[in-house]
């Protein structure tokens, strides 16, 4: 027993090894950022210049954005106006070079690595139903067995002419659904 002791006394921490910091005292408030982590789900090295040549026009931010590699094909997207980031956010799906790009919204509290790129807003088409079928319930209820429904405050954007369309949080973790 007392060699377990021993053994254990030389695996534990010094003194001086056991020092704690105390980063909550670090509170001075820095510049504001809105951050977005993105996972681009491509086999081949991100050219990050061309990233932001692609999304610079098209997500229009007021001051812009910045670019930060964190690791193999995981990006962070720095905004300095909270309105930009909900504005991309909101507008996702998102394609990089044909393949998909998982965003989220990043408070910087957790390490990197612990974010979790499961799901993605998908607009589904409902096709071939019946007339008296055409209604944004059935849109809700089918969209529903796919996945969480984003809900839209106008539920006429559902119905397009015969056919309903509907927006559905799918995990992309697991393979569609058949049938």
């Amino acid at each position: 027993m007392d060699e377990v002791l021993k053994d254990w006394n030389r695996l534990s921490l010094t003194q001086d090894e056991g020092a704690r910091v105390n980063l909550d005292n670090n509170k001075e408030e820095v510049n504001k950022e809105y951050i977005l982590a993105a996972r681009f789900l491509a086999r081949r090295v991100l050219n990050v210049e061309a990233i932001g040549r692609t999304f610079k026009p098209l997500w229009k931010a007021h001051n812009g954005f910045q670019i930060r590699v964190i690791g193999s094909h995981t990006i962070l997207f720095v905004f300095e106006v909270e309105s930009d980031a909900e504005r991309v956010i909101a507008m996702e799906l998102w394609t990089f070079d044909k393949h998909l790009v998982l965003l989220q919204k990043y408070d910087g509290s957790c390490p990197i690595r612990n974010l979790k790129f499961l799901k993605a807003k998908f607009w589904i088409q409902l096709h071939s139903l019946p007339v008296n079928k055409l209604n944004w319930k059935t849109a809700i209820e089918i969209g529903r067995s796919v996945g969480e429904v984003s809900y839209s405050e106008q539920k006429g954007e559902m119905i397009g002419g015969n056919f309903l369309r509907v927006r559905v949080e799918v995990d992309v973790s697991k393979p569609l659904y058949r049938g």
